[in-house]
């Protein structure tokens, strides 16, 4: 069936749009910088360092896209300690420009760790959990909906909180958080702009 001649121009001007932005786009990831300060930090009542896969998997992968892990920690599902974790690692000489969080952002009873960070946040970023929901439901379905993952901004510090599980970790940093993570702190960080 054809299109009405104004919706045929209509569609060309949004697809004129879209292109102008993803030009944009290009400009502001050719201005990011090429490494990023990081500060991981695991969430559980479990874990120890020998034994945390999730942590373990995100400090190898912001490494290998040559990034900086300058901090790591092991905290357990209390708010407080997790509140005071981050406090402590953006306020440290360190100076991540984005702590990536794993676990405890589930809805069972020990999964805090939204409660602990939301509060903080300065901006939420929504459209990271949004995103990373929709990624996720095409590799475990309807499961997706028990996560809470959320992203935001504190004060000029990024924060991401993942879940616990490895294949979730990975989803959230292959797909989402490596290829932007430059782009982000640039927008937080301007004086970082090359």
């Amino acid at each position: 069936m054809a299109q009405h001649p104004q919706h045929q121009a209509a569609n060309q001007n949004s697809h004129d749009t879209s292109t102008h932005k993803s030009e944009s786009t290009q400009q502001h990831r050719a201005e990011a910088p090429d490494s990023v300060r990081c500060f991981v930090l695991t969430v559980s009542d479990t874990r120890t360092e020998e034994n945390d896969r999730g942590g373990a998997l995100i400090k190898e992968l912001l490494t290998n896209a040559r990034h900086e892990t300058v901090g790591y920690q092991i905290v357990r599902d209390e708010i407080e300690t997790i509140s005071s974790a981050v406090r402590a690692a953006t306020d440290g000489i360190s100076n991540p420009e984005a702590i990536i969080v794993t676990g405890g952002s589930g809805i069972g009873p020990r999964d805090v760790s939204p409660e602990a960070l939301r509060p903080l946040l300065t901006k939420e970023m929504p459209g990271f959990g949004e995103v990373f929901r929709v990624l996720s439901f095409e590799e475990v379905g309807a499961a997706t909906m028990l996560s809470r993952a959320f992203a935001g901004v504190l004060g000029r510090t990024l924060l991401f909180v993942l879940p616990g599980s490895t294949n979730a970790v990975r989803l959230a940093m292959e797909k989402l958080i490596v290829p932007e993570l430059g782009h982000l702190v640039r927008e937080v960080r301007p004086e970082r702009r090359q």
